[in-house]
């Protein structure tokens, strides 16, 4: 099988702007679908055209971008079944970790998880009240904190083979989907996503595995449907 050419920059330096791409992916300045443009990622990062590239042909392999004829992209857009699919993976998995941590969690863990969950009520209801222009930088905070009360959860189960991959499925997919669908997401559905959270929270705090497990799963499974079917009213 013939051997692509080495590349004639660092393995550092392409990784580096895959990075700053999918940093750029993460926080909602690049959105799904967005098309790519090498020339301004380029002057952006300082560098010429082909290390741009080969980092774009990096996370197109990770899924998180998608190269087209001619060599352009964009920002991937994933099918409704794939949301689904991969809500699917992370239902079993995070219910395994909210069941695990109810065995294991620690004291400073359970007060680190309230004051996550404190956090994640007090931005939900700042994004209820959140002007139009308020509204990016709100969505954002929200994610930010729905992401710490997850994963404070992963830490306490104590198990890094879990942790690690739920890492690459929230850096692959999760954190720019959700950012994606936020803007829309209604004040009832907050209200019903800090109610899930309170009650993961209380299962955990009573060392109740079973109702941890049960809790996380059909939270995660909830938001699958509400996320897929977003992307299936826009055509994906």
């Amino acid at each position: 099988m013939p051997r692509s050419a080495p590349s004639a920059h660092p393995a550092g330096l392409i990784e580096e702007i895959a990075e700053k791409i999918h940093a750029k992916i993460i926080a909602g300045e690049l959105k799904p679908g967005e098309r790519l443009k090498q020339d301004l990622l380029a002057e952006e990062f300082g560098v010429s055209r082909t290390p741009v590239r080969e980092a774009l042909s990096r996370l197109d392999a990770r899924g998180i971008v998608k190269l087209e004829a001619r060599r352009s992209a964009t920002v991937s857009v994933p099918s409704p079944r794939e949301v689904r699919e991969m809500y699917q993976v992370r239902a079993e998995l995070e219910g395994l970790a909210a069941a695990l941590a109810a065995e294991w969690i620690t004291g400073p863990q359970l007060l680190a998880l309230q004051a996550a969950h404190e956090a994640f009520v007090a931005a939900a209801e700042r994004l209820k009240a959140a002007t139009p222009p308020e509204l990016p930088r709100l969505c954002l905070d929200w994610i930010e904190t729905n992401a710490a009360f997850h994963g404070v959860i992963v830490t306490a189960s104590g198990n890094a083979s879990l942790a690690r991959v739920l890492g690459e499925i929230s850096a692959g997919y999760v954190r720019h989907i959700l950012l994606a669908s936020a803007a829309e997401t209604t004040a009832p559905r907050m209200d019903a996503n800090v109610a899930a959270h309170a009650a993961i929270l209380a299962a955990i705090g009573a060392h109740d595995s079973a109702g941890a497990r049960l809790a996380m799963r059909e939270h995660i499974r909830e938001g699958g449907e509400f996320v897929s079917g977003w992307f299936e009213r826009r055509g994906g």
